[in-house]
């Protein structure tokens, strides 16, 4: 294929990818809302930006101050509020419209660091899987800082290869530009930190190989030079509210996976107070292992699978089946990646060991201290962007074997070929346009405005799209964008963290409330709200408690009558 030729299908590819997202993008707000496309947490970006826009200050709820949210793409939002003046939804169609850019940039970085390392239609089909996967489908315009993270994670290390690695003494300007491109990444997401290392690290180990020069490793210094440059103000702001590296949402994550371990079923009631035990932990790392199955290029494999077991009834069976494949296709690849060093031609990918360490680093610091097991999908992006990368390798390989091949071996392999990827644009198809409801989030706001008065108070947990669309005072509770609600549920002091905010209402599942409010089931049935009731449409399973019950329950919290139930406030005082 000529030079052109490659130009022209590697930009239709982009083209197809742009399309794709861009049909997610612009989909009705509330069937982004409702069907799992814009997340809960979507919407704490949208406000804080919101309120950044309109002059309220770096802050959820207009009142308490936050640094729970990734700052970059925050701010990257703050324009769009600016310009679209009262309305709700434009800003979120700029917000998924952009998203969907960075996707596209994305897939070509993994089409250019590819083509480093193979032929041509290896990486352009690896770039077309990273794109239009089922995965990027749904993750890629998902209203959060993901897809911009994940090009940043691909522009540094692109550049890197490009103008730092290759080169016998790069000069001071561009490690700067570096080390200001790993700042911008670490702004963009802060385990953008691990990239950072684990760079450093690969360049050392090549200084070493190579016998550096001490004006190298002086020129260097400017590498986190620039990082400094543009996350230290950050940082510095952050450590000045918080206290820590760790942004409020981080902390916050990290509290509310052990204290929501009985809501999800993966721990008891006292990990909260107790901190995270071996089950718990064990768990975390199958989940981790577990979520390697929507890995862009066998996603649909594993997909089939299930769906098969369903239909012949064999779930169960073949669940068993498919992780003892993904075991074997691990540790498979890993032995391929091994023996490439022994290979001339091959032994060039070796360079970009760095992106399996930073992925190990990855995953191990979600599985054992941060946890967060309903949001390892979008925690483990960019493994999934990497695993293409290496896709592109392998099957740089399988094309180079097929060509010594016979006719009919190569005409199966396309046919093989062919059908797997029409299964695969279906199953992408599903996602995009799928219309099943799974989050209450859009509809319980229109229920606040329509069941409250302006100038309330409401005290919500999940309070991402609540606070959002509803026209009400939304007071975070679970600590994510609310620093000091954080330090109640931590001190267990969250009854008299709600008088003193003089909330007029508290808003939730039932089930959390259960676990943070101590309520009994007959404590909800006399005192609590249905949200959402049979008649109206299906049960949500959110109720709501007005000042009067709050006081009464707040009051029995306070004199120590609530026993020892399941809440959070009893066990950890």
């Amino acid at each position: 294929m000529s030079n052109k030729n490659q130009v022209a299908l590697a930009g239709l590819v982009l083209l197809a990818i742009l399309v794709l997202h861009l049909s997610i993008a612009w989909q009705d707000i509330a069937t982004l809302s409702r069907n799992g496309f814009l997340y809960d947490d979507s919407f704490y970006a949208f406000q804080i930006a919101r309120n950044i826009a309109d002059g309220n200050g770096i802050t959820f709820d207009g009142v308490h101050p936050t640094t729970g949210f990734q700052p970059l793409y925050v701010f990257m939002l703050v324009p769009a509020f600016m310009i679209a003046g009262e309305s709700l939804t434009i800003p979120i169609y700029i917000a998924l419209s952009m998203l969907a850019l960075f996707t596209v940039m994305t897939a070509y970085l993994v089409y250019r660091i590819a083509r480093k390392y193979t032929g041509f239609p290896a990486a352009v089909i690896a770039a077309a899987v990273w794109g239009l996967s089922p995965i990027v489908a749904r993750q890629g315009t998902n209203g959060l800082e993901t897809a911009v993270s994940t090009f940043m994670i691909a522009l540094s290390v692109f550049y890197y290869l490009d103008r730092i690695r290759h080169e016998a003494r790069p000069g001071a300007f561009r490690f700067f530009i570096f080390g200001m491109l790993l700042g911008i990444t670490v702004l963009s997401r802060i385990d953008g930190v691990f990239l950072v290392f684990v760079l450093i690290l690969d360049y050392l180990l090549l200084l070493r190989k190579r016998r550096g020069t001490s004006g190298t490793l002086a020129r260097m210094l400017l590498l986190p030079a620039g990082v400094v440059l543009f996350y230290g103000p950050w940082l510095l702001l952050n450590m000045a509210q918080c206290g820590s590296p760790l942004q409020d949402s981080g902390t916050a994550t990290r509290f509310l996976s052990m204290a929501y371990a009985t809501y999800f079923e993966n721990g008891d009631a006292g990990l909260a107070a107790n901190g995270p035990d071996i089950a718990f932990i064990w768990g975390h790392v199958k989940h981790s292992i577990a979520t390697m199955k929507v890995i862009p290029p066998v996603h649909v494999f594993f997909r089939s699978l299930e769906k098969t077991g369903d239909i012949i009834h064999a779930k169960g069976f073949l669940h068993i089946i498919g992780n003892f494949l993904g075991i074997a296709a691990l540790f498979l690849s890993g032995i391929v990646i091994s023996r490439w060093k022994r290979d001339p031609d091959r032994a060039r990918r070796r360079q970009l060991d760095f992106m399996l360490l930073f992925c190990g680093l990855l995953i191990l610091s979600y599985s054992f201290y941060v946890f967060g097991a309903f949001f390892f999908m979008r925690y483990f992006y960019p493994v999934y962007m990497i695993s293409c990368i290496y896709f592109s390798f392998i099957l740089d390989d399988i094309i180079g074997w097929l060509r010594a091949r016979s006719v009919v071996l190569r005409r199966t392999a396309i046919s093989v070929a062919t059908a797997y990827a029409l299964l695969f644009m279906a199953f992408t198809g599903s996602q995009v346009f799928r219309s099943k409801p799974v989050y209450p989030f859009y509809d319980i706001a229109r229920w606040v405005n329509e069941n409250t008065e302006k100038g309330e108070r409401i005290g919500v947990f999940q309070c991402g799209m609540i606070g959002y669309f509803s026209d009400r005072e939304i007071i975070n509770l679970d600590g994510k964008v609310n620093r000091d609600a954080l330090c109640a549920l931590k001190a267990g002091s969250l009854s008299g963290y709600i008088q003193e905010e003089d909330l007029d209402m508290i808003l939730d599942h039932s089930r959390i409330l259960q676990i943070f409010l101590d309520l009994t089931s007959e404590r909800i049935k006399d005192c609590c709200i249905k949200v959402l009731p049979e008649e109206k449409t299906r049960p949500s399973g959110w109720i709501a408690l007005r000042r009067d019950a709050l006081e009464i329950i707040t009051s029995a919290e306070l004199s120590g009558g609530s026993g020892s139930g399941p809440g959070i406030s009893p066990m950890i005082k």
